[in-house]
């Protein structure tokens, strides 16, 4: 047991500090070891996932009426672009007459109870009258005051324009239809509206994408999304383009199911990917790195490791994967690594430090 334990000692010993492999130059030849220079990079190619466009919540508005309309009349279809103010349609529905009826009925108290109370100062200042009237009629005055304003606030979220309030509460005209209109400039990408039918409350008429940035977004496995920083800047690579982005926000949680964390890109405008998109995009990191072809990296003792050339031998180096493409191993950047690598035959020097091949 004692012996068996030494010899695992040891050899974890010289995986840390490995002896380098000496061999003649006509080993080398025969072997046909051959070494290259580590590339180096300003990027690391972090992995390719599937990706969606998305459109961020700030960049949609939903315009929908509080109570239960008849659709008049339309003036806009889906997808066509609007600008703020546009029309869009003309409703009307019971609530709406009401509210407006309900309306002039407090504009009417509040005049007439304004005039009595003018009336009454007058009295109160000439003792004609008690002045407990007074206070009496300006409480009156005070609670039609907030009625009428209870009525504006209410007739503005059923979509009511200020010449449409100012209409009902001075020349005390009910208007039938009430227009809706635009309330920013956009496309329309959701319309439940149509002429003659009646709109529910908990549905919106129209939905109105504005134009601006979008998100990228995607799952990405813990171990990549570790490399990455809110606020970094990075690269995507869709479909052969490249498209400058930062990272917005890297979801707190993991995925129980399958291990991945929520990662959210910024998509400049004008990139013409369209929102619902989804594809695969290769996520590039902006920092340095070495990188060497795939053949180069081979695991011994748990560990990858490429094998470098210096005066003494063939040394194998532990070696950290940042990223990778089809042909090629990102490293860490390493003094180590500015020794030409080994590139054929990795398999031949890996069983010369005492591990069969893979």
């Amino acid at each position: 047991m004692k012996k068996i334990l030494l010899t695992t000692l040891i050899t974890c010993a010289l995986f840390a500090e490995a002896e380098p492999i000496k061999l003649s130059d006509k080993e080398i030849a025969t072997w046909n070891i051959q070494t290259q220079k580590a590339g180096q990079s300003d990027e690391v190619p972090l992995g390719n996932f599937l990706i969606e466009v998305t459109t961020p919540p700030t960049m949609v508005h939903t315009v929908s009426l509080p109570f239960k309309a008849q659709v008049v009349s339309l003036d806009v279809a889906r997808y066509q672009k609007v600008k703020k103010g546009d029309l869009l349609a003309k409703v009307t529905g019971t609530e709406w007459i009401e509210a407006q009826q309900k309306a002039i009925s407090d504009a009417i108290e509040l005049t007439h109870h304004t005039h009595t109370y003018e009336r009454k100062k007058k009295l109160c200042k000439e003792q004609i009258i008690p002045k407990k009237e007074c206070i009496a009629a300006l409480a009156e005055l005070k609670t039609d005051r907030i009625k009428v304003s209870a009525s504006k606030a209410l007739l503005r979220s059923y979509g009511a324009s200020e010449s449409i309030i100012d209409d009902l509460f001075k020349k005390f005209k009910i208007h039938r239809n009430i227009p809706i209109t635009a309330p920013t400039s956009g496309t329309i990408t959701v319309m439940n509206a149509s002429p003659g039918e009646s709109s529910d409350p908990a549905t919106a008429l129209f939905v109105i994408q504005k134009s601006g940035d979008l998100w990228i977004e995607s799952d990405l496995p813990n171990d990549k999304t570790v490399m990455l920083k809110e606020g970094e800047s990075v690269e995507l690579n869709i479909n052969d383009r490249l498209y400058k982005s930062q990272v917005l926000q890297i979801a707190p949680v993991l995925n129980a199911q399958n291990q991945t964390r929520h990662v959210r890109f910024a998509l400049k405008a004008g990139s013409k990917l369209l929102p619902g998109m989804r594809t695969n995009a290769t996520v590039i990191l902006k920092t340095k790195s070495y990188k060497v072809p795939k053949k180069a990296v081979i695991k011994i003792g748990g560990k990858e490791r490429v094998f470098v050339k210096n005066a003494q031998g063939f040394l194998p180096v532990v070696v950290e994967i940042l990223g990778e493409d089809r042909k090629e191993y990102y490293l860490k950047p390493s003094s180590r690594l500015d020794a030409p690598v080994v590139v054929t035959a990795v398999a031949i020097l890996k069983n010369m430090t005492g591990e069969s091949d893979e």
